[in-house]
Parts: C-alpha cells; sequence; structure tokens
C-alpha cells in the first residue's frame, strides 16, 4: 500500500485532537501501539498452535497408516491406502493456504508498525529488519513462512507416493490399453 493512503488510513482521526490536548494524544497513541503489538504477539501464537494443529494431524494419519500396514490389513487392494492420502493432500492443502494467509497479514502488520514508528522516538522493528537485509539476503535471514510452507508440501509427495505404492497398477492398466 502507498505510504500516503497507509497514513491517511492510520492518523484519520489526529484532527480530532485540539490544541493543548497533544499529552492526551500520544498517551492513546502509545497505547494503540502497544496494543496493536500484543495483537501481532497473539497472531504469532495461533501460528504457531495452527502449525502444531496440522502437523499433529498429519503426523497421526501418516502414523495409523503405518499401523495399519504393519497389521494383517497390509493387502495393497485396502481401500484406506487408497482414499486417506487424498484426505491428507486435502489437509495439507489448507495447510499451506493458511500459512500463505499469516504471512500476507503479518507482511500487512509490519507495514503498519513501520508507519506508526515513524512518529516515534525509536523505529525498532524497522531497523531490526535493516539489519536483517529486509529478508533479502538468506545469509542473514530466511523468512519463516517460506521455510513453514516447505512441511505442507513434504507431506503432499509423502501422500502421493503412498498412494502410488497402493495404487492396483494391474487394474489401472486395463484403462490404458
Amino acid at each position: 500500500m502507498e505510504k500516503d493512503k497507509l497514513d491517511s488510513l492510520l492518523y484519520s482521526r489526529v484532527k480530532n485532537y485540539k490544541d493543548g490536548e497533544d499529552m492526551n494524544y500520544e498517551n492513546h497513541y502509545l497505547e494503540q501501539y502497544r496494543m496493536y503489538l500484543h495483537i501481532f504477539n497473539s497472531n504469532t501464537d495461533r501460528r504457531n498452535k495452527s502449525n502444531e494443529f496440522f502437523l499433529g494431524l498429519n503426523t497421526a494419519i501418516i502414523g495409523v497408516l503405518g499401523y495399519l500396514e504393519t497389521k494383517t490389513l497390509s493387502d495393497n487392494s485396502s481401500v484406506i491406502f487408497i482414499f486417506a492420502p487424498f484426505v491428507g493432500i486435502a489437509i495439507c492443502y489448507c495447510w499451506y493456504q493458511i500459512i500463505i494467509s499469516i504471512k500476507k497479514m503479518n507482511r500487512a502488520k509490519f507495514q503498519v508498525i513501520h508507519s506508526i514508528e515513524e512518529k516515534l522516538p525509536l523505529s525498532l522493528f524497522k531497523t531490526e529488519w535493516e539489519i536483517l537485509g529486509k529478508g533479502l539476503d538468506t545469509n542473514k535471514y530466511r523468512k519463516i513462512s517460506s521455510i513453514e510452507k516447505n512441511i505442507p508440501i513434504i507431506f503432499i509427495v509423502l501422500y502421493t507416493l503412498i498412494f502410488s505404492v497402493n495404487l492396483p497398477w494391474d487394474l489401472v492398466s486395463v484403462f490404458f490399453k
């Protein structure tokens, strides 16, 4: 978003403060900044819980499939080994989309934080981002979301492999003759 548009949204109520209310404005400004940082941290906690949930769910699916493979149901034509990977892939797709959504939301939140910091004595987040090379130099910093989104992809590859191994190829080959 353009800086002018962002500033007009952020500071649309500045005109509501009259001369002599500078201290009141500063207190409200700092309190809102603190609340926004708290919300930002809450989103990080939600992100972690979301990742834990999806990782646990996928681990459970893979665990059940592994358990069933060792039992008498190890018949490769078992329906569960054909359909469970589709469920796993669907779950991973949702997980991937959530990671992308959170990435976009965090990008917007940092844009807001950087804009607010321009009016504060110190720009801590902006300075940190500069030190980290703005995420462009992977030797300094690798964006968490770019690492995170690989995990669902790895599970998708695993589910595809499970599906491929358990597909009754002799029956499938009949359709391609």
